[in-house]
């Protein structure tokens, strides 16, 4: 497997503001210049447009054959949301998303919202750098990906469902604050648009020639996530 780097990406304790921030981030390419600025943890909210939401449903077997006569079968059905996720269109909230030491941008995030076995709500963000990787004597190109992963009780689950199915919505949102991994440079404003994103710092090839005694945030705890589903209809005016 070979990650899709472009740029070195280094832990640093050097920086342009050294009042304001006590480490950074930093991007070098391959002649040593430094790329934009130094990237710091990004704690404010972000939005994006919810641009597809399905409910979906897989079926599984397993057949454990216990002897030559007899056949036993577990079944298993799981159900899930599936939705896409796109930068928010609107101009002050708008930005764009990449990994850490590349240049490609991420235009859609991934959404998965499952029913909680053990009925804990929880939400997680998941994220991978692109690689090439041989399958089955062929190389096969995996693009840069974030995921969202929703854990609702079953509860809460059917009462979003509800929402989702049947009459279908006519616009989401959503809005993500304090999401670990998310970078950006420092400034005064809460709005930014750039975010750079730490997926996982060995593929990522995060350097620390400082040899710094703590790990950078990475993707995986939010804070806050917060969903929101819309249906508008236009007003029939009755003739006078």
């Amino acid at each position: 497997m070979e990650y899709r780097r472009e740029n070195r990406v280094v832990l640093s304790t050097e920086r342009e503001h050294k009042s304001l921030y006590s480490w950074s981030i930093k991007e070098f390419d391959r002649n040593g210049k430094q790329i934009g600025s130094d990237q710091i943890p990004w704690e404010w909210s972000l939005r994006f447009e919810v641009i597809e939401l399905t409910p979906n449903c897989t079926l599984k077997f397993n057949n454990e054959q216990e002897d030559q006569q007899a056949e036993t079968s577990k079944a298993e059905i799981s159900e899930y949301l599936y939705g896409k996720l796109r930068s928010s269109e609107r101009r002050r909230e708008a930005g764009s998303y990449s990994m850490f030491g590349t240049k490609r941008t991420i235009s859609e995030f991934d959404l998965f919202i499952y029913k909680a076995m053990q009925g804990e709500d929880r939400c997680r963000l998941w994220g991978s750098i692109g690689y090439t990787a041989e399958w089955d004597f062929e190389d096969v190109a995996q693009q840069d990906s974030v995921q969202i992963y929703i854990y609702l009780s079953a509860e809460r689950y059917e009462r979003l469902l509800k929402f989702v199915t049947f009459p279908r919505p006519t616009g989401a949102e959503v809005r993500l604050k304090g999401v670990s991994g998310f970078y950006s440079a420092w400034s005064p404003s809460i709005r930014t648009d750039s975010i750079r994103i730490l997926a996982n710092v060995k593929d990522q090839g995060l350097e620390n020639p400082e040899g710094l005694s703590f790990d950078p945030p990475v993707l995986g705890h939010v804070e806050e996530f917060e969903l929101s589903i819309k249906q508008q209809y236009p007003l029939i005016l009755k003739e006078r």
